[in-house]
Order: structure tokens, then sequence, then C-alpha cells
């Protein structure tokens, strides 16, 4: 009677092992996307940005597209966001502009604007914006998640670097 109630409990916790296991597993083996705004070159009179979208998971992502709350995008937006800018610099939001595959581990980047002091760029300084993304794994499962991203200079966590004049 007892060998048999250790071989229940046995059974038991190998059971939730199981599925412990495959939780955890379904949680890791995907693509896992990522958006950040990069300095592309910066100086003292305004600071370019690329955004950068990068698959660290471990399995490529399929049709990734961008998107942005119009709310979210006026808030960000310098004296400098001009139609013809708006159309140059926010190409990335763009429904035809999905990004069909992005293996694991690599990363894709577009120009995305400038700002310069007393907000007369595109973008102001450490502005954030939301961004949504939307995206399928290798096995069809669909990911939809929100990552804010912030325009400031990304070559230092501070603002202050050599050869940038601070």
């Amino acid at each position: 009677m007892a060998g048999q109630i250790v071989a229940v409990i046995a059974l038991i916790i190998s059971i939730l092992s199981l599925g412990l296991s495959v939780y955890f597993w379904r949680r890791q083996f995907r693509p896992l996307i990522t958006v950040a705004v990069k300095t592309a070159a910066a100086g003292n009179v305004s600071i370019a940005f690329n955004l950068l979208v990068k698959n660290s998971g471990s399995l490529p992502a399929k049709n990734i597209k961008l998107s942005a709350n119009q709310s979210d995008l006026e808030q960000a937006f310098g004296n400098d966001a001009t139609e013809e800018n708006k159309n140059r610099w926010l190409a990335a939001f763009n429904e035809e502009n999905l990004i069909p595959i992005l293996q694991n581990d690599e990363s894709i980047a577009c120009s995305f604007g400038l700002s310069r002091p007393s907000d007369k760029g595109f973008w102001k300084y450490e502005a954030t914006l939301s961004v949504t993304v939307d995206y399928y794994g290798w096995f069809g499962y669909h990911y939809n998640e929100t990552q804010k991203i912030k325009f400031v200079n990304s070559d230092s966590f501070t603002g202050f670097q050599w050869g940038n004049g601070s």
C-alpha cells in the first residue's frame, strides 16, 4: 500500500514537472522582437536616429508590423514634423513596410528622424513613444507587444561622452 502511494506521488510530480517544462519551453523557444531608437550620428547641433528592430529570441519571426498611436506621435513631434518629414521618418509604420522575416539574433534598422535643441528637430529630445510590435513565430503563433522607446543619445547613457563637446 505504501509503495503504491509513493508511486502515485511520483507520477503526480512527474506530470507537474512535464507541464512546467512545456510551459517554460514555449515561453523561451520563440522569437522575441524588440525595438529601440539608436543614435546614427550625434553632434552639438542635432542627433540623427535609427529605428532598430531586433530578434533576440531563439526562432525567426515573420510578418513583423510596427505601429504607433497617433496621439503619442503628436506629443513626441518637434517643430520640424512637416508632412514631408512625416512621410519620410514614419515609413516604418506603413503597412507596406512589413518585415517579412527576421532571423534569430539579427537586426534591421531604418533612419528615423532627428532631434535638435529647443524642439526644433523632428522629434523632441527625451520624448517617449509607445510602439506596438505585431508578428508571428515560425510555427504560426501570434505575438503583439507594446514597447516604449525614448529619443535620447544612445551612445551614452548619461548624456556625456568624450568628443561631443559635453
